[in-house]
């Protein structure tokens, strides 16, 4: 397991703990807080054990894969400004009204999701990206 894995697993170990030792405490009023370290020190945990494990002796980036990466992050980016935009228009000529919480999860799930499609889409095309 490499440097970036461990310190991955010891900081969502470390939320984990915090989460449970606030509800323990009685400190956390609202079981939100608790919910949202657990789950942020659970999903930190599973992805350092499946990274830390799955590529074992695996060149892990290239030339070739940080250039797909800045393309799928820059291909996203445009596509989210875009939603951005039909947010505010939707909004200013009437056609929907939208709460701050669900705009901003739509927002963040269209980033994280139109990345790793745009990369995963890019990495098919071959060295032609």
């Amino acid at each position: 397991m490499r440097l970036k894995q461990s310190v991955l697993l010891v900081f969502g170990i470390l939320l984990v703990l915090a989460g449970i030792a606030l509800q323990s405490t009685g400190i956390a009023v609202e079981s939100t807080a608790v919910v949202a370290l657990v789950s942020a020190g659970v999903v930190m945990v599973i992805v350092a054990v499946i990274t830390g494990f799955s590529r074992q002796g695996e060149v892990l980036s290239d030339e070739r894969t940080k250039r797909i990466g800045a393309y799928g992050a820059a291909y996203s980016w445009a596509l989210t400004s875009v939603l951005i935009l039909a947010f505010l228009w939707l909004d200013f000529l009437g056609l929907a009204s939208f709460d701050l919480q669900g705009t901003l999860l739509v927002l963040l799930f269209t980033m994280l999701l139109s990345a790793r499609i745009f990369q995963w889409y890019l990495f098919r095309q071959g060295d032609g990206a």
